[in-house]
């Protein structure tokens, strides 16, 4: 894979502008967006206060997922990389399901974010927001938000990595200050009172429920993969960015999470003692509970940094998604020609043009944060789990490429990430599964483009048919499954899961197999073309 690095030879290519503590703040200020302010209340809704065991329980399952994509990352350093890997390993039919899956987690991330920044300030503004969705005022608002993300996206990677770098540092310093003041308001018993429900009113199905919304926040790891051509020394900086930053953020939710339980009053809520559940209604809960201790600096911090934390994400995500879109363009053809070009500054100009556009017309048709989250946080998981594939295939099948960051054990961790990926997919419950995996399935019409371009050999197809087979059964367990994650119940938990994992390890051996053949495959190929040619 050839690059070009100087900018001076081609002044239209990726430039390698982001240093070590510009790449740990990528993946930091990812991570750290709008789950910072409404994430760890969730999780709370989600379980109760055992919701605050979802974010380290979460990051240890996280981790061998980011430490998979470290080893592609710096090995074979691509913008937009996660939607590149599994074509180059399993062929055109996972690289178009994944490549889309990626695409569909990514475009949803923008109306978040917007829908967000628009929640926050209805805090102040009430027209902006009623009955739990966006008037059309607040449709206006965001649609604005909207565009100066976007024309931030279109600055050289150096500058905006600057403006990310110091709303990353200024949304650390706000957010510690909400959880200091709050923990000065912290009564134990509220984890473990029976008033409140206990520590586990929703039982451990709530705390999987809890644990699979941590995926919102902690998804931001990737950052640092999808601009890795832009990295200047990726070998060294991004095992370090993705370590540092799940680490750092996994004890920042900790203890938001943990502060807001302790802090709060359900009758000054106006909810029913331990109906934790209602705080999935609050567009605003570090503010609204600020409002209620009689705080008035501490709301105006909260709304700060929420406003902060989400549009500086809002930056980063769009402009990963913008890069999914020009590799899908550039190297295998997945999209038109058109979107692999660059402007004058180092940016997929075209590809970013296109993602203004679909996010409009998303967040034009969405009203709510709520409406959505689920859905964004399956297609990240989603395209994840390809990862661990590709990890073991290359290695069978590139032992001889130097890898700068080796992840140890990887025969042992890269199934293991497989699965917690797919594991949490399933933990989400039917209502989002039920959508995301039609509309991921829907990425086989990228195939179209593709054949344009390259032709499909029916091998190649026949090796990558594993993957709509396996989100078929996705969704068809899911639906069978237990009823704690929305299913009809015909297999009861914990049965259910047990069954899932074993028949997801099941395939994804036979993805490493198939993709090791699918590599040969082409490698056989193209050495009896140039041996034509020779001849």
């Amino acid at each position: 894979m050839t690059q070009v690095n100087n900018p001076q030879q081609d002044k239209r290519a990726y430039r390698k502008d982001i240093g070590l503590w510009g790449v740990i703040m990528l993946a930091l200020g990812g991570i750290l967006g709008p789950a910072i302010a409404y994430a760890p209340v969730y999780t709370l809704a989600y379980a109760g206060p055992s919701g605050i065991l979802a974010w380290p329980i979460a990051m240890v399952m996280i981790i061998p997922i980011g430490l998979v994509f470290a080893e592609l990352g710096t090995t074979y350093p691509k913008a937009g990389g996660v939607a590149y890997y599994p074509t180059k390993t399993n062929g055109p039919v996972v690289g178009a399901l994944n490549g889309w899956a990626s695409m569909v987690g990514y475009l949803f991330v923008g109306p978040i974010i917007v829908f967000a920044v628009v929640e926050y300030l209805s805090f102040y503004y009430p027209p902006l927001y009623s009955n739990g969705t966006l008037t059309y005022l607040g449709i206006a608002v965001a649609e604005i938000v909207l565009v100066l993300v976007f024309a931030i996206n279109v600055m050289r990677i150096k500058h905006m990595g600057q403006i990310n770098l110091i709303l990353t540092i200024i949304t650390l310093l706000l957010i510690g200050i909400v959880i200091i003041t709050l923990a000065f308001y912290f009564k134990p018993s509220n984890l473990v009172s029976s008033a409140v429900g206990g520590f586990t009113p929703y039982g451990f199905t709530g705390l999987f429920g809890a644990i699979t919304l941590t995926v919102f926040g902690y998804g931001g790891f990737r950052q640092p993969i999808d601009y890795s051509e832009e990295v200047k020394d990726p070998g060294k900086s991004i095992p370090i960015a993705i370590i540092a930053a799940l680490m750092i953020s996994g004890l920042v939710f900790t203890l938001e999470s943990l502060v807001f339980a302790g802090a709060v009053n359900f009758s000054k809520f106006h909810v029913n003692s331990g109906n934790w559940a209602a705080f999935f209604h609050y567009s605003a809960p570090y503010a609204s509970i600020s409002q209620i201790l009689a705080l008035p600096a501490l709301v105006v911090v909260a709304i700060v940094v929420a406003l902060i934390a989400t549009f500086k994400d809002g930056v980063i995500y769009y402009g990963s998604t913008a890069r999914v879109g020009e590799v899908l363009a550039r190297d295998d053809r997945f999209l038109p020609k058109l979107f692999d070009r660059m402007s004058i500054r180092g940016v997929p100009i075209y590809s970013i043009l296109l993602v203004l556009v679909v996010t409009i017309v998303l967040v034009a048709l969405g009203r709510s944060l709520a409406t959505i989250i689920g859905i964004m946080v399956d297609g990240f998981l989603l395209s994840y789990a390809p990862g661990a594939i590709s990890l073991m295939v290359f290695r069978k099948t590139d032992p001889d490429t130097k890898r700068p960051f080796k992840l140890p054990f990887a025969h042992i961790f890269a199934p293991i990430s497989f699965i917690i990926a797919n594991i949490l997919v399933y933990w989400s419950g039917f209502a989002a599964v039920e959508i995301i995996i039609p509309l991921d399935l829907g990425g086989l019409f990228l195939l179209i483009i593709y054949n344009h371009y390259n032709k499909i050999e029916g091998k190649l197809a026949l090796y990558g048919i594993w993957m709509p087979v396996y989100l078929l059964f996705v969704l068809f367990m899911s639906y069978i499954g237990s009823g704690f994650f929305g299913g009809r119940n015909f297999i009861i938990f914990p049965y259910d899961s047990l069954l899932f994992i074993v028949v997801t390890a099941v395939f994804y051996f036979v993805g490493v197999a198939l993709g090791i053949k699918s590599v040969e495959y082409q490698k056989n190929k193209n050495n009896n073309i140039k041996n034509i040619a020779n001849d």
